[in-house]
């Protein structure tokens, strides 16, 4: 039920009816086939919490609702996979699989002007989808107990391993087949093009030198090239002219501070307290 303080007057439930509808909606959610098991969780699922997930969660949402805290604001958790489940004073936060049943959707979206989560500053719209996303997908969580680990702190490296790629061993693969065969210059550029045919695509003419050139200043460096910096790609005629363009942008101090500012952004480094 929602709060209208200021529309017309609206018939009053029993505080045990009230508690009793509150009881069920958490079974609902609790019983949802869609919700994802903790011991079913994909390692895709797994990945997009961890990185998208949990970081926003962190960042947003910890300082009123975690357990770590004195008092959660409204008696909601949400560092924790039972305290989204179980909600706070207002009912549980999400159904998982139902984003637009879930009370944290609609408190992100700012679609109710008495529910409006985080209060001070509305998330983006990417950090919303990444939200839905979530939620749509079932919800999967692989925190477990009252007090979650935060983003960055002792992980469950026995318990994951198995499943993360990064402590599975090298073994060859079968590179794709293509229809293309012709387009393709080495086995990175099949990978490309199965992607590109399983959807239905084809893949765009060959770049001119020019725009070839550009495009690697400002992939490897952030910047546009100089003038003459293009112009003397484009004037060596050399079988490995664009081979040693791009050397030349690695060896650049600009290449590392371009992707330096990636990497940083990727472990949410910061110089800061928080």
């Amino acid at each position: 039920m929602k709060h209208n303080p200021g529309g017309s007057p609206t018939m009053k439930l029993p505080q045990l009816t009230v508690r009793f509808l509150l009881l069920l909606l958490v079974s609902l959610a609790t019983l949802n086939p869609s919700l994802v098991s903790q011991d079913n969780i994909s390692a895709e699922q797994l990945d997009f919490f961890e990185n998208k997930v949990r970081p926003l969660l962190v960042g947003k949402c910890y300082k009123c609702h975690s357990s770590e805290g004195k008092k959660p604001k409204g008696g909601l958790t949400l560092d924790s996979r039972q305290g989204l489940l179980g909600g706070g004073e207002s009912g549980p936060a999400l159904v998982p699989g139902d984003a637009d049943g879930s009370r944290l959707i609609e408190a992100v979206r700012y679609e109710n002007p008495d529910l409006q989560m985080p209060p001070k500053k509305k998330l983006s719209a990417g950090e919303i989808a990444v939200l839905v996303k979530w939620v749509e997908m079932g919800a999967p969580d692989p925190r477990t107990g009252k007090k979650a680990a935060a983003a960055g702190s002792k992980l469950d490296i026995a318990g994951r391993r198995k499943e993360h790629w990064a402590w599975k061993e090298v073994s060859p693969v079968k590179v794709p087949g293509v229809a293309r065969a012709g387009w393709a210059r080495g086995d990175i550029d099949r990978y490309i093009l199965a992607g590109i045919e399983k959807a239905g695509l084809e893949p765009n003419p060959p770049a001119s030198n020019r725009v070839l050139g550009r495009r690697a200043f400002y992939a490897l460096t952030g910047l546009p090239p100089r003038p003459e910096e293009l112009e003397a790609f484009l004037e060596d005629d050399a079988p490995a002219a664009f081979s040693d363009l791009v050397d030349r942008l690695l060896d650049s101090q600009h290449y590392g501070e371009h992707w330096g500012q990636h990497w940083l952004d990727l472990v949410r480094f910061a110089e800061t307290k928080g």
